[in-house]
């Protein structure tokens, strides 16, 4: 069994509505709801916990009474997104009695299309690995740039992929690497692989899906409302 930690402490500022886009509605329904379910509906999540930012802890807290009976538990987010993630781990030490070798997916809480493959391989993953992200080849050409004007390199695109989540580890390792960093590595580290990385953890890749977009810009709702149309959900 393993528990899903759903990132949703952001603001949704890129998004430009009024409300933070993981509530706007998809289809008639909100997006976190869908991000909720499909982690739900697979037969190893024990239970969800959501990190949310706190000026919409209230929100949240409707949106979880109206549409779960159990199962789905609401926690404030931190100051970044690390933050939120040792909030969660916290919620689910203290509240859920979780110990330190249970399995944690993250997740962004704008990725309504993560499938039951997924999930169900990353948590297969770590009887072999100490973390694993979800993540899927690069079909463009990727380039360096350090200035946003110049090209200065040109990485061969068959090393290249995009990571996506989730990204799995074990309750107790990430309050441990997280706790290993310098202050600055902490303000500036904000992906949970690079964490690991640093600590001298290999990272490995589960198969993602083209269709696990993140919900960033108004275009992406386009294309998610045909994805869920197909989808017939």
């Amino acid at each position: 069994m393993a528990v899903a930690g759903i990132v949703a402490g952001g603001s949704g500022q890129r998004m430009g509505g009024s409300m933070p886009k993981q509530f706007m509605e998809l289809c008639g329904k909100p997006v976190i709801i869908r991000t909720i379910e499909a982690f739900l509906q697979h037969a190893d999540i024990e239970s969800v916990i959501i990190g949310i930012n706190p000026d919409w802890y209230d929100y949240m807290s409707a949106l979880v009474q109206k549409d779960f009976r159990n199962g789905v538990y609401i926690t404030k987010g931190g100051k970044d997104r690390n933050d939120t993630i040792l909030n969660i781990i916290e919620y689910a030490r203290n509240t859920l009695h979780c110990n330190d070798n249970e399995i944690i997916l993250t997740h962004d809480a704008v990725r309504p299309f993560v499938t039951e493959k997924m999930i169900s391989d990353s948590i297969a993953e770590m009887d072999r690995c100490e973390i694993c992200t979800a993540a899927i080849a690069a079909v463009d050409t990727i380039v360096v740039s350090e200035d946003g004007e110049n090209v200065c390199e040109f990485p061969p695109r068959n090393t290249m992929y995009q990571v996506q989540t989730p990204q799995t580890f074990r309750i107790g390792s990430f309050s441990e690497v997280y706790g290993n960093l310098t202050e600055n590595e902490k303000k500036t580290v904000t992906d949970a692989c690079k964490l690991f990385s640093l600590n001298g953890y290999r990272v490995r890749l589960i198969d993602g899906d083209r269709n696990n977009i993140k919900l960033t810009y108004p275009s992406d709702f386009f294309l998610a409302e045909a994805i869920v149309g197909k989808s017939g959900s």
